[in-house]
Parts: structure tokens; sequence; C-alpha cells
């Protein structure tokens, strides 16, 4: 009796230890529900990099007094925790900072408990069906029990036909009864799959339980009183970005030229940015910001002459964006494929691993889907050196150099441009056909701040603007600029008989430009599109306004002779070449002609210019270059030849 008294004072004890300490516990955890407070909050600011945004969220909340946490909910997981920076006003200190992640569910969460009831009734039919199959191989297994047992004979005796026919009774029984047993089990599992079905289809009649998950900040603060403070903190999205663009204006030749620099902006954030500040910056965050380290340089013989200066221009072109790591959020890469002199490579074939593939187009650009296991880019042109580059931004222009074959000559055909292209009316084509793409121009002008710093430079537009999380590219003006340029027009006949007219700027680095498309206008009518290269620029910058059909340009064979000469045992071909320009415009222009005489590197090959009708020869390429006034309504004509002597065995092609 004294044992049970005691172990009933130690039981009434520990339910007394139980009883006050829920008694401390629970207001405590009340009090810590009650101190957490849901802020709403709202993106108030967008930093956006060529890969990747800096966004800021902002709150007014009150404070209260003693610790609190304030909740900021709904953010999307994308955002890296360890990452966020918070900051406040006020009188209150942020003790700390966490987080953790909300599941809410949208729908069939009412099903949920008649789909779990089915499950378990489809868990107990599948065990019951399952030990009728088990009966079907014990029955197989005694039907072969049977078909062992079939001798029925007795020792120097032969058969005893009683023992037979009795067996035979019984055997043909037995098998009868395991015939119609197998079928009756037959039934029960059609039934049971049957009913298995039914089951299927009512689970899958339910509604889905679909669920989203969010992430929370929690800040945690102390206030010595209940106050007014503000919260803002910034985090790290990298599946947004811009694109460079630009509108090039042109009123007349005798006005400046209007540029627009323009962002394309993009994103997949998972949250739209609803009527947010909005700036761009030219940085690259994300980038590797350490210096490279030079390795040691080797020189080697190198008689490409022009081909190898071009091949060093493409490679260094390239050396920037071979530098670049392997970026996996890249999905979709467009960009332009040009030589070592800036020229668009038209038909060039670009390729991802998996068989994807693209050509590019009339002005070298091209646009590719980057699959989830793809890492490089592949870019082929037709007499260049390949290139394979890790896909490191979602813009990706590349030079290719020529290949190191030397050719004496290479024979180009060209066609003379007829009256067809007179018939199209105006330099530019016409207004009508060209309004929806001037519509799709316009913009409502917002004024921006340039902020330059060492190594970026950030525009902030005043306009606010709302940019949701498809993907769907969205123009933004950044700033138009009047940049004085010099008008002429170029052609090379040789290549392609059209004259171009072209907008040579002067001091460009000025104007804080980065590579990128470029959409022309002249007169308001849309020309086509071209490209900046301004990693290939010198100190002027040359954009290309389009060809003139006013202007026309015609080369042919002047004069053609081959001989040998009876001292030297050499050969001389002699070359002649005249040049036309007619002038159909009502004022006088200035064009600069460019042809070329060809190269040799074989010491016994040899090239004379015999005549080049007022040109000026650069030895070194082997160029002509004309620069001439042509009066309206003139033509004018130049002439140029040349001569080259070499073996009989040396094999010679003069076709152009």
């Amino acid at each position: 009796m004294r044992e049970e008294r005691q172990n009933l004072k130690l039981m009434f004890l520990r339910i007394l230890l139980s009883v006050f300490s829920l008694a401390f516990i629970l207001p405590t955890l009340r009090a810590g529900e009650e101190n957490e407070k849901e802020v709403r909050h709202a993106i108030d600011h967008v930093t956006v990099y060529r890969q990747g945004a800096q966004i800021k969220r902002t709150t007014s909340t009150v404070i209260p007094a003693g610790t609190a946490t304030l909740v900021f909910p709904n953010l999307p997981t994308s955002i890296d925790p360890s990452e966020v920076r918070v900051t406040g006003t006020g009188d209150f200190t942020i003790l700390s900072v966490t987080h953790r992640y909300h599941t809410d569910t949208l729908s069939g969460a009412e099903s949920q408990a008649e789909r779990e009831r089915l499950q378990i009734e489809r868990n107990a039919l599948y065990h019951d069906m399952q030990q009728e199959q088990h009966w079907y191989t014990i029955l197989d297994k005694e039907e072969q029990l049977l078909s062992a047992h079939t001798q029925f004979t007795v020792k120097d005796s032969g058969v005893d036909l009683a023992r037979l026919i009795d067996a035979t009774e019984f055997l043909r029984e037995r098998r009868i009864e395991l015939l119609q047993e197998r079928k009756a089990i037959d039934g029960r599992i059609g039934d049971m799959q049957a009913s298995l079905t039914k089951l299927d289809l009512a689970m899958a009649a339910l509604p889905p339980l679909l669920t989203e998950t969010h992430l929370e900040m929690l800040i945690h603060t102390e206030a010595k009183a209940q106050t007014s403070g503000a919260i803002s903190f910034g985090y790290w999205m990298q599946q947004a970005g811009w694109d460079p663009a630009y509108n090039a204006r042109v009123e007349s030749v005798s006005d400046p030229l209007k540029l627009e620099s323009i962002a394309l902006v993009h994103q997949r954030t998972g949250e739209d940015w609803e009527r947010v500040n909005l700036s761009v910056s030219t940085g690259t965050p994300n980038r590797n910001r350490s210096k490279p380290h030079l390795s040691p340089w080797f020189l080697h013989a190198n008689h490409h002459g022009q081909r190898g200066a071009a091949a060093s221009t493409a490679a260094a072109a390239n050396n920037w964006l071979k530098a670049q790591p392997y970026n996996p959020a890249v999905r979709q890469v467009r960009g332009q494929l040009y030589d070592a002199q800036g020229q668009p490579l038209i038909g060039a074939t670009v390729s991802v691993p998996g068989g994807r593939n693209t050509v590019t187009d009339v002005n070298g650009f091209y646009m590719i889907d980057v699959p989830t296991n793809a890492r490089n880019i592949s870019y082929n042109s037709v007499g260049m050196v390949a290139e394979n580059i890790a896909v490191s931004n979602s813009v990706m222009n590349v030079a290719l150099a020529p290949a190191m074959e030397m050719l004496d000559e290479v024979a180009v055909a060209y066609t003379d441009i007829e009256s067809e292209d007179m018939e199209r009316g105006s330099l530019f084509g016409s207004r009508r056909e060209r309004a929806a793409e001037r519509a799709a121009q316009a913009f409502d002008y917002a004024s921006v701040t340039v902020q330059s710093t060492p190594t970026q430079t950030r525009f902030d537009i005043s306009a606010k603007y709302s940019i949701a999380s498809d993907g769907v590219v969205q123009s933004v003006r950044i700033k138009t600029m009047d940049v004085p340029a010099e008008f002429l027009y170029e052609a090379t006949p040789k290549l392609d008989a059209q004259a171009y007219l072209m907008a040579h700027v002067m001091d460009w680095e000025e104007l804080d430009l980065i590579s990128g498309r470029l959409r022309i206008y002249f007169e308001d009518d849309f020309v086509g599109e071209s490209s900046l290269v301004l990693n290939l620029a010198s100190d002027t910058l040359s954009l290309s306004l389009g060809p003139d059909p006013a202007i026309q340009v015609r080369r042919k064979l002047d004069g053609h002779n081959n001989k040998t000469n009876v001292i030297t045992g050499k050969r001389e071909l002699e070359r002649a070449w005249e040049i036309s320009i007619d002038n159909r415009k009502a004022q006088p222009i200035r064009i600069v002609i460019d042809d070329q005489l060809p190269l040799s590197n074989d010491e016994d090959v040899e090239v004379k210019a015999e005549a080049l009708g007022g040109g000026k020869l650069d030895k070194d390429t082997g160029r002509v270059e004309w620069d001439l006034i042509v009066k309206p309504g003139q033509r004018e004509n130049l002439r140029f030849k040349y001569s080259v002597q070499a073996p009989r065995e040396v094999p010679i092609r003069l076709d152009s």
C-alpha cells in the first residue's frame, strides 16, 4: 500500500508540472503569433542589366512595440534568400532576416478524401486479384502432377486393366474440374479488372490537387514603442535582360542623323512588373570580374598576307566572347555573323547540339533556341573558319575569319541593275507598304537621366512601365540624339552593282552605344535592318542607309589580251575594265567606287598596274578607290588596266 501511495504522489506531481509548463508556454506561443504581422509590399524599382535584373521592393508600415516579425508574402521561389539585402528607416532595429516557404492549395482539396478512399478500395481489389492469380498457379501445378502419373502397369503382369479404368475416370473428372475452376478464376479476374478501370476513371474525374508555393521573407524587428517605418529589400533575378536596338532616321542628307536608342526588355522572373520605375544598365554584374592573365606569345611565319590579317582581326573580335563562361540560364540566342571587315555573312549555318540549326538572313542575323543540354553554338560559312563558342549571352555577334587558302583571283558573277529597280518608285519603297512598320516604332517619349560610372552606364527612365513575366520583348526608349554625319554613296561593282548611301559618324565613342540591331528610316520610309558592330569600328562609324536605285553602276570588261614573251618565255595577260556611274537624281552626288587588282604570293608572278584612271592604289591590299562628284543626269566613266606576267606552267585565272 505504501508503494502505491508513493507512485500516486509522483504521478500527481508530474501532472502539476505539465499543467504549469503549458500555462507558461501557451502565452509565449500566442504572443509570438500575435506579433507576426503580414505586410503588403510592391516592386518599386527594377534595374535591368544585359543579363539579369536587380529588383527593389518597398513598403511603409507600422512597427509594433517590442519584438515583432514582419512577413513579406507571395515572393517567387526563384529568389535566393541568402542574397536578399534589407534596409529600413525609422525608430526601430532590424534584428535578423529569415525565410520560409508557404504552399497554398489552389483547387482539389475537397476531393482529396474521396481520392484517398478510392485508392484504398483499389489497393484491396488489386490484392484480391493477385490472390486469384496465385490460385491459377496452384491449378497449373496440379495439372502438371496429373500429367506426370499416367503409367498403370504391374511388374511381370503387364497392364492392370481395372486400375487403368479407375485412373482414366479420375483424371477425366479432375481435369474437367480444373477447367471449370480456371474458367471461374478468369471470370473473377475479369470482373476485378473492370472494377479497377472504373476506379481509375473515377479518380481521374476528380479535380486535381493544384498547389502553389511562395517564398515568405521574415524580418524580425525591435522597437521601444509603436512607430512608423519604411522597409525596402532588393534581390537579383537571372531570368531577365535587355538587348540594344536603334532607329536611325534621316530627313535629308543636309540634316543631322537622328539616332534613337532603344532597350528591348524581356523577363521571365515569375512576377509581373506592374508600373515600376525602370532603369537599364550596360553593366554585366553576373560576369567574371577578375582580370585575365597573358599567356606566352610565340611568333610563327605567316605568308597569308591580307587573309592572315583578316583572320587576326576576326579572332580578336571573338576573344571577349570566348572568354565568357557558360550561362545555363540562356535559352535563346540571337545575333549577327560578319566577316573581318564587318560585312554580314548571308546563308551561314548556326547550330546547337541535338540537331537544331538555322541560317542567317540577308543581314547576317540569326535566332536559335538552346536546349537544356546544349552548352555550345557552332558557326559555319563557306570559305570561313568555323567557330564553336560557349552559350554565354542572349546576344552573340560572331566574326568568322577567312580560310587560309590563297586564290589568285575569285570570279564573281553579277547582274546589272535594270529598269525593274526604277519601277519601285521612291528611293526606299512605298510609304503605304511601310505604314505598319512605322506604327510599330511609335513611342511615348519620357525623359531619361543618364548616370555613368567607370564600368557601366545606367539610364533612368522617368515613365513607369508594366512588363509581364512572359518573355515577350517590350521596347523602352532610352534617348534620341542628333548626330552630325557625312553622307556619301559607296559602291563595289565587282560584287554588287548598286550604290549604297552611307552615313559616316565621327567621335561615336561619346554616344554610349552598344552593338545591336539598327532599323533605318529615310524621310519617314522604312529602309530595312542593319547592325551596329562596334567592336570592329574605327574612329569613324559607318552606317549603311541602303541602296539607291536612282544611281546606276555598271562594270564591264573593256580589254582582253593574252600573249607570250619570246625572250623571257613568260605569259603576259592584260585586262582592262570600265566602270560607269549614272546619276539619275536631281542633285549632284559624291560617290566612292572601289575595285581591286590581284595580288601575287609567288615571286615568279608579277602584277603591274598599267592605268588606274585617277584611282588610288593600296599596294598591300590591291584595293583601288575613286572619289568623285557626279552631276545630275550625267554619266562618269572610270577605266583601269593591269597586267600579269607568269611562267607558262603556272595556272592563272583572270575572270573578273
